[in-house]
């Protein structure tokens, strides 16, 4: 029972990620989101036969000795094997197909509109110029809002100029501003990711990381070690 309810959790949670937005999944590429959900699709269905079959060991012990049960779950277990290898034959072409010959994924996302591009404008001023990307709870539809336009299109423009989803989008202005913090002032890298506006200090790094190279840490002592030379170097020539 302890295993049937453990799995049935991780159903459940599999099937609300299953339920949001594709800008949601803050390291998954635009070009790999469709490859994402069928992952997650899979998984859970493969967790509800997991269930299925440890149900029916439950059964099956309660029921020892019952003849007609034991033939009942033969017979459903025929079905559940029958169920995964049609799921692995549909499964697995899907999964090939999504990918190229090369074995990248291909990149399906329009060429940007002047629309875009014009409503692009308006979203770099509305962050450099009131820094809105620092609320950690900025979401789409505000950035909509704030915009006069439908969040759709947002969104749409965010991935088709730049190839990436909203929260990447967000994320590059919030991991320029850390860094900047890091340069030039003294504050904790926990303060800093806050005041970015970061919440989760994983995704802080793992963002950062992947724009800079570096983890924040490392960055702070880099810059702070080559501004520390740069203060000999001006001392040295002053005197």
């Amino acid at each position: 029972m302890v295993v049937i309810a453990t799995n049935a959790v991780f159903a459940v949670l599999l099937s609300m990620m299953l339920r949001q937005p594709s800008d949601a999944f803050v390291q998954v590429a635009p070009s790999k989101s469709r490859l994402t959900r069928l992952a997650l699709f899979f998984a859970l269905l493969f967790f509800v036969l997991v269930i299925a079959a440890d149900t029916a060991i439950f059964v099956a012990v309660l029921s020892a000795g019952n003849a007609g049960v034991i033939d009942l779950l033969t017979g459903v277990s025929g079905v559940g094997v029958a169920v995964i290898l049609l799921c692995a034959l549909i499964g697995v072409p899907l999964v090939l197909g999504a990918q190229t010959a090369d074995g990248s994924h291909e990149i399906t996302a329009r060429e940007p509109l002047k629309e875009d591009q014009d409503l692009l404008r308006k979203l770099d001023q509305l962050m450099m110029e009131h820094q809105v990307f620092t609320d950690p709870d900025l979401t789409l539809a505000r950035l909509g809002r704030r915009l006069h336009c439908p969040a759709r299109s947002v969104s749409k423009a965010v991935n088709r100029v730049h190839g990436e989803n909203i929260s990447r989008y967000i994320n590059g202005y919030r991991v320029r501003h850390a860094a900047m913090l890091l340069k030039t002032t003294d504050l904790p890298v926990t303060d800093i990711m806050l005041e970015a506006g970061f919440q989760s200090k994983s995704s802080f790094n793992t963002e950062f990381r992947r724009l800079t190279g570096q983890t924040p840490s490392t960055y702070k002592r880099q810059e702070k070690g080559e501004e520390n030379v740069r203060n000999r170097d001006l001392t040295r020539s002053d005197t």
